[in-house]
């Protein structure tokens, strides 16, 4: 399958910039900062769709704009609908306000705005794929939504009127979605290393379970609840250690940032980014970003994904949704993520991904997971893929750590055998020693931390009892 990347230098200052722009100051500032997740423009009959404040502020959705500015910019997810899952329909998030976009009722003329806080029915949109390579929207109503571009007192507005077949649908019903995006990572925009990479590496990563599992403390839990336990039991767990870089998988991006202002409380200098987990659209090629479940205080928490946690004088991410399942609805895959960092004035690069699932049986009996297909296993196309990528790093100067929840126990080890390739596990004493571990996740090792061959090695594993994963923590020497 092929892999898809998403590079993110310099994203906080572009969205700094954002926030710049004319909008009120407490709108701005609610949307979520340093996600590496893929920004889309809104097109229709060639004029880009604006989040348009108005003097009353009133969020309007408005065909007029003639480029891709912070208003016109729109990050694409996707919730849980029951009997159909993930996938089903596209909820858009303005990125300059941080709201999502909805199709209102009859009463103000089912016009679209972005000025509510969390997903529901009324957020959800239909792709329908059209033969031209243009999309209808479909909103809750049934009804297409249309640009009105005729000689209307309010032109350009959006509303969900149509009503149709998509094969009849004109000009100013039918939508492109344009990536936006830094460009592709490649030597000319990562930054070389300014320094080489000292022996003395910590690295921890941990699968902290923040979204809606039944068997973890943090279920549902609120960014406000979430950051402080969280920061608490890696400074139990860290004691006077330091670490140079965090892998955090099973995040949610509005905990990121909050995550970041806890753990600076111990160990200022930290730069926590997020890239969000994926699903492909029904009928389409587009994917959208997997919500996590709203919190316990009934707020939106964001897309479900997974963090890296490396010091702030990083210049350069790149988030890279890996080689996956795909299957129909309603058996329909995560698309699993990979975010990475370089450190320039440390020499150092840092690579942290979440797998896909194993089978497993679950309570009713019933073979589920991922990558449950023998024949076709994807965790291996994941492992060389991460591979692939540390790879260009250590060509470009850089000495890379990189692991995760690779969701992969020590029975099918052999899977990860690109990641052993040139580098070392920390549960190994030396690169000769078989490929296990003391188990991460109940009896099992899944999760791993890599680095270079040559060094001497401490694994740690340590149970704060947060999290149905134990903390994995790699020194090196």
């Amino acid at each position: 399958m092929r892999r898809i990347r998403f590079a993110v230098a310099a994203l906080l200052s572009a969205m700094a910039a954002v926030v710049a722009l004319a909008a009120p100051p407490a709108v701005a500032a609610e949307a979520p900062q340093g996600s590496a997740g893929q920004r889309w423009a809104l097109k229709v009959d060639n004029l880009y769709v604006t989040v348009d404040a108005g003097a009353d502020g009133d969020m309007k959705l408005r065909a007029k704009g003639t480029t891709a500015a912070g208003w016109e910019k729109f990050t694409l997810h996707t919730d849980y609908v029951s009997g159909s899952g993930f996938g089903s329909s596209v909820i858009f998030r303005s990125e300059a306000t941080g709201r999502y976009v909805t199709a209102e009722d009859d009463a103000s003329g089912n016009l679209l705005r972005t000025r509510v806080e969390n997903t529901g029915s009324w957020q959800r949109f239909s792709l329908v794929s059209l033969t031209t390579g243009e999309y209808g929207l479909k909103a809750h109503n049934g009804k297409f939504v249309a640009a009105e571009l005729g000689t209307y007192p309010d032109r350009g507005l959006l509303r969900a009127r149509t009503d149709k077949p998509a094969s009849e649908l004109g000009s100013w019903e039918r939508f492109t979605l344009e990536p936006i995006s830094a460009p592709e990572s490649d030597a000319t925009h990562m930054p070389a290393p300014s320094t080489p990479a000292v022996k003395a590496h910590n690295v921890v990563s941990w699968n902290i379970c923040a979204n809606n599992n039944n068997d973890c403390p943090l279920k549902y839990a609120p960014p406000t609840t979430m950051a402080p336990r969280v920061a608490s039991a890696l400074f139990n767990a860290m004691g006077t250690r330091r670490p140079d870089a965090i892998f955090f998988q099973e995040i949610c991006e509005k905990q990121a940032k909050p995550l970041e202002l806890a753990l600076e409380d111990r160990w200022p200098g930290l730069d926590v980014r997020f890239m969000p987990t994926y699903y492909k659209v029904t009928g389409t090629n587009i994917l959208a970003q997997k919500n996590c479940s709203d919190g316990t205080d009934n707020a939106d928490r964001g897309a479900f994904g997974i963090a890296l946690a490396v010091p702030d004088s990083n210049t350069w991410f790149q988030g890279t949704v890996l080689p996956s399942p795909d299957k129909p609805v309603p058996d329909k895959k995560e698309q699993r993520p990979m975010l990475c960092a370089v450190v320039p004035d440390e020499g150092s690069a840092y690579c942290n991904a979440h797998f896909s699932s194993g089978s497993y049986i679950n309570s009713d009996g019933k073979l589920v997971g991922d990558d449950i297909d023998p024949s076709d296993p994807f965790r291996p196309k994941q492992a060389a893929e991460m591979r692939s990528q540390v790879g260009d790093y250590t060509a470009a100067g850089y000495t890379t750590y990189y692991g995760g929840d690779l969701n992969t126990t020590t029975a099918d080890v052999t899977y990860l055998d690109p990641l052993y390739s040139s580098g070392q596990e920390c549960g190994q004493a030396d690169p000769t020693k078989p490929h296990t571990g003391d188990p991460t996740d109940g009896n099992n090792k899944i999760d791993y931390v890599f680095g270079p061959q040559g060094l001497k090695y401490t694994c740690r594993v340590t149970d704060p009892a947060l999290s149905d994963h134990r903390i994995i923590e790699a020194e090196t020497s």
